[in-house]
């Protein structure tokens, strides 16, 4: 679908009642950006998973969905959201993901954008994620935004950590 035909984009926090339409994303997503996103094989949309990424409190946890509307009414196409990890530190870390046929459309860097704008408003001062190293386009995308490589060691191998500081 080119860009002309595309409906146009809503970046908006997610509420509870995004389950259905949640859990309808995480199955559009081909199987390598769930990998990518989830960093393991993620092959449905658990009930618990589905509620942890639409229950945000908005204080430990925030996050927010790209949404257009489709034929059956709301549809979302992209998720990106933090998690306070270290309140102390108020470090946060980060995940996004976008539907495939939605990637390189600019949804990504909206999300980002509203994502680090909502860490500071927070008062956070840390975000960081973790990539698959295999992940070059993400890892690039990172970049952009100012998340750097060499904050913090990455957990596992395969995996690169990036992060950036907010104050």
């Amino acid at each position: 679908m080119s860009t002309a035909q595309r409906p146009p984009v809503f970046v908006r926090r997610v509420r509870t009642e995004d389950s259905q339409t949640m859990q309808g994303f995480v199955l559009g997503l081909s199987a390598p950006s769930r990998r990518n996103r989830f960093h393991g094989s993620v092959n449905g949309a658990s009930p618990k998973l589905i509620a942890y990424l639409v229950n945000a409190d908005g204080v430990r946890h925030a996050a927010w969905v790209a949404c257009i509307w489709g034929p059956d009414g709301e549809e979302i196409i992209g998720e990106a959201g933090w998690f306070v990890v270290d309140p102390e530190r108020g470090s946060a870390e980060l995940a996004l993901s976008v539907l495939d046929g939605w990637q390189g459309s600019g949804v990504a860097n909206r999300l980002m954008t509203t994502l680090i704008a909502g860490a500071r408003e927070a008062g956070l001062s840390h975000l960081y994620g973790d990539v698959l190293d295999v992940n070059l386009r993400m890892l690039a995308f990172m970049r952009r935004h100012g998340l750097e490589p060499g904050f913090d060691e990455p957990p596992d191998r395969g995996v690169e950590r990036v992060s950036c500081m907010l104050r």
